[in-house]
């Protein structure tokens, strides 16, 4: 279900449709506002379209990091899993034995 709310990032007003059941609009519109504002204060006078660049490239940056992460996650947890498949293996042998 697609849903329409008003959201303010960096004292500008944007109508947002989101269909996200998972991800408040709202929440994420303040996360991007606080990040802008953020960098903002970190470089001092910058325009409003570099900020936004520069902010989108630090969230992506952000993604791309708990990606791999998680994948790394996944691929330890996979890596255990073939182990206990084994021992089970080993051992199911050894019974039949």
């Amino acid at each position: 279900m697609t849903s329409s709310k008003k959201i303010q990032i960096y004292g500008k007003t944007y109508n947002l449709k989101s269909s996200s059941a998972e991800v408040d609009a709202e929440e994420v519109a303040c996360y991007v506002d606080s990040k802008m504002k953020d960098l903002s204060s970190a470089r001092g006078k910058t325009s409003t379209l570099d900020l936004a660049i520069l902010t989108a490239l630090n969230i992506a940056q952000e993604l791309m990091e708990l990606r791999s992460q998680v994948g790394a996650g996944e691929e330890m947890e996979a890596e255990k899993l073939r182990k206990l498949i084994e021992a089970l293996d080993e051992e199911l042998q050894n019974i039949e034995k």
